[in-house]
């Protein structure tokens, strides 16, 4: 599962035991065996799993306990692995009575059959035990039917040993139709049954096309001993969900056809950079308010649980509830003769610096915002913006245009201008594990990770769309279709035109950042500046940045203050900012 530290339950059995068995082959033969001994060590996927550590050429299997009981015994824990076995006295010396850490029958599951790539792929065949068969491992595109051979796609052959590893970025391969994968295993199995066919035990592509062994594979039901009934159907893997490695799984696999000895060691493999279906996606936190909503769902037990990767931080003039105390932009801090509004740092336009531009506005004094002649004095409450010289529910029947969201009464994209380190993407304001990353949220089916944006893209429209369009279904469309603009404004390249609802009231001279102290938690966020706080100038300092920079090009609200974005990646995205919700807005004034 996907904890990010061992999990150590201790289980005190008695010789030979492990817990009970919670899956079973049809017939009720419980599944895995029990270990046995050879040469005086341990077998079985206990012992397996013991020396899967993250320290080199290290076993956790204790030695039997001393004949001196005044001397304790050897708990075998000499690093961190997968599993731990050790000794109690008078118990059997070849074989531990205990195990903690990742348990071969309690932990066995035979779900997910498919499975979500996170991230760039690691493939390792863990163990080949003492099969005869060198059978070959891969993965395919899941369509809910049986693969085609052609789309067998093999990671390890049948010369690649045991501890060997083969990384594979899947984003990037064009084999890879997006979505979720499923594994297989290939044997060199004869038709006559538990021999090489032809001699050979060596398994391929090419001698499977030619009718040559078996494949088993990950989605039981296409395998080729299986039932009409996948109930009735021989377990040929049993899925364990590592304790040790975040994204990585094991695969432990029966390879005969009809059935062996079902202690599921005839080769055991290991895939890392993967998540169970619904895992590695956008999800709310829940008893979480503002951006540390965010979260992504990770396999945990095999259930999917959604884990928060944003931590709160100072707030910022960005849209974005930062400290994520319910409130949006409260306390954040602007430069000098501005103020914090809609996610922006605005000029007061009653300072003579500070005129207003947009045409068809004037300067309200008592707030110094550049409004619509009919909002001039115009005092609404708390929840209320002005709109055509009413007060008015804010966004109230606004469409804004794809990928922007409405703040009090105006469509902005809250990434515009911001920057983020490589390899995090903005998404609604704030930098987030691109997609293609480990702890990034992975692209919903039918879309493909663009791994040099860490954005998801639509690969049916080709060539890509285009300025101010988005891909449907493999159609660009115009990002105004549909739009209904605050106070019937018109649409125009993907923006709604301003005529006065948040205006720019003009620039300083030079550039001010105005930034925070916040840090992310694991797998988090950390937004970054795009540029330096010249000398004297106001805010906050710290990586979560929002700038003015009087050199860019005007935001939705004419204003040059860069500040992030939107995006359709989970209903926190939205949430984190507020819209929509009941939340408590700040006053108009910063």
């Amino acid at each position: 599962m996907k904890t990010w530290s061992t999990i150590a339950s201790f289980l005190f059995v008695g010789a030979l035991s492990l817990s009970a068995s919670a899956i079973t082959q049809p017939d009720g033969t419980p599944i895995p065996s029990k270990p046995g001994c050879n040469s005086g060590q341990p077998t079985g996927l206990a012992s397996v799993f013991a020396c899967e550590c993250n320290e080199p050429n290290v076993c956790n299997i204790g030695v039997p306990c001393p004949s001196d009981q005044s001397l304790p015994c050897d708990d075998g824990k000499h690093g961190t692995c997968e599993t731990t076995m050790w000794h109690s006295w008078n118990d059997n010396t070849c074989i531990p009575s205990n195990i903690s850490g990742l348990d071969p029958s309690a932990d066995a599951m035979v779900t997910p059959e498919t499975f979500q790539p996170t991230c760039p792929l690691t493939f390792t065949v863990v163990s080949r035990g003492t099969a005869i068969f060198k059978d070959i491992f891969g993965w395919y595109n899941v369509t809910g039917a049986k693969p085609d051979v052609t789309d067998l796609h093999v990671m390890l052959d049948c010369n690649t040993v045991a501890g060997n590893s083969v990384p594979f970025d899947i984003q990037n391969d064009p084999a890879y139709k997006g979505g979720q994968v499923g594994f297989f295993l290939a044997t060199p199995e004869s038709a006559a049954g538990k021999t090489c066919s032809n001699g050979d035990c060596c398994a391929t592509i090419a001698r499977i096309t030619a009718g040559e062994g078996h494949v088993f594979y990950s989605e039981r039901a296409f395998n080729p001993d299986a039932k009409t009934n996948d109930a009735g159907s021989q377990i040929h893997l049993l899925i364990y969900d590592s304790k040790i490695t975040p994204h990585k799984f094991y695969f432990a696999w029966e390879d005969l056809f009809g059935g062996g000895s079902g202690d599921f060691t005839d080769i055991v493999t290991s895939v890392m950079g993967v998540e169970c279906p619904g895992g590695g996606l956008s999800c709310d936190v829940p008893n979480q308010i503002g951006m540390c909503k965010g979260g992504v769902t990770q396999c945990k037990g095999g259930a999917i649980e959604c884990i928060q990767v944003i931590q709160s931080a100072t707030e910022v003039c960005d849209g974005v509830d930062n400290d994520c105390d319910g409130t949006i932009d409260n306390n954040a801090t602007c430069p000098t003769d501005m103020f914090c509004h809609n996610g922006r740092c605005v000029g007061n336009c009653t300072m003579g610096e500070f005129p207003c531009k947009e045409a068809l506005t004037v300067c309200d004094k008592p707030t110094g915002l550049c409004v619509p002649a009919d909002c001039v004095g115009k005092n609404c409450p708390a929840d209320k913006v002005c709109r055509g010289g009413q007060c008015t529910s804010p966004c109230e029947g606004v469409v804004c245009p794809y990928g922007q969201i409405c703040l009090n009464d105006a469509c902005i994209d809250l990434c515009e201008g911001v920057t983020c380190d490589a390899p995090k993407t903005c998404r609604s304001g704030i930098c987030f594990e691109g997609c293609g990353q480990c702890n990034g949220a992975a692209c919903e089916s039918s879309l493909k990770c663009d791994t040099t944006t860490g954005q998801c893209m639509d690969p049916s429209c080709v060539p890509a769309c285009g300025a101010g369009t988005h891909c449907v279904a493999g159609a660009c469309k115009d990002n105004c279709e549909g739009a209904q603009c605050p106070g019937g404004k018109a649409c125009v390249d993907g923006k709604c035109e301003q005529g006065g609802v948040v205006q720019d009231s003009g620039a300083p001279d030079s550039p001010i950042v105005v930034t925070d102290s916040g840090t992310a938690g694991s797998g988090g966020t950390i937004i970054t500046p795009d540029a330096s706080a010249p000398d004297g100038a106001a805010g906050d300092s710290g990586p979560h940045g929002t700038t003015y920079d009087p050199n860019a090009p005007k935001s939705d609200s004419g204003c040059g203050c860069r500040a992030g974005a939107s995006s359709d990646h989970g209903a926190w995205l939205v949430a984190l900012l507020g819209i929509g919700l009941l939340v408590k807005r700040r006053g108009r004034r910063g």
